[in-house]
């Protein structure tokens, strides 16, 4: 199971987590760095459709998140991470089971989105810089939830 490095301690990540992308890109969150795969031919028409959200339609980059059931989720926080583009928008598909996502900022109200199977969510700038957001446990869910997150990824690296 993958761990994340929060606040000086070791967590274990409550979901299963892969990544897909162009040729040398690299993705780190958390202390850890996740390995990039290649693009399949779905992720590839999946992306293309993403770029239809993006004014610059440039995504290179698709994290999957795999939420298992009403155990599984991701913590608040922001996708400030230094390999991605922070002047991009960040898409997220949804599959399977409804989750809520929450957003939080420091005086304001929270605000709840429900993600449906099938439904897109589009975070324009600057919204990482101002809003957390999670997806938290949520009682009796027992179905998978997919997300394929699309992201503008810097790191290339050029090869030696």
């Amino acid at each position: 199971m993958a761990t994340v490095f929060i606040y000086n301690k070791r967590y274990s990540v409550p979901r299963k987590v892969s990544a897909y992308g162009d040729k040398n890109l690299t993705y780190t969150f958390s202390g850890n760095t996740l390995p990039t795969k290649p693009l399949i031919p779905i992720l590839t028409k999946i992306l293309n459709e993403a770029n239809k959200f993006h004014k610059e339609g440039s995504f290179n980059y698709v994290l999957i998140n795999r939420y298992k059931d009403d155990y599984d989720k991701i913590g608040s926080h922001k996708d400030n991470e230094k390999d991605m583009d922070p002047e991009s928008a960040i898409v997220t598909f949804s599959f399977g089971a409804e989750r809520t996502m929450i957003f939080k900022r420091p005086n304001f109200d929270s605000v709840k989105i429900p993600l449906k199977n099938g439904s897109v969510l589009v975070m324009n700038p600057p919204t990482n810089e101002f809003w957390f957001h999670e997806i938290p446990r949520e009682k009796n869910i027992k179905d998978v939830r997919i997300s394929l997150t699309f992201r503008k990824n810097l790191s290339e690296k050029s090869e030696c």
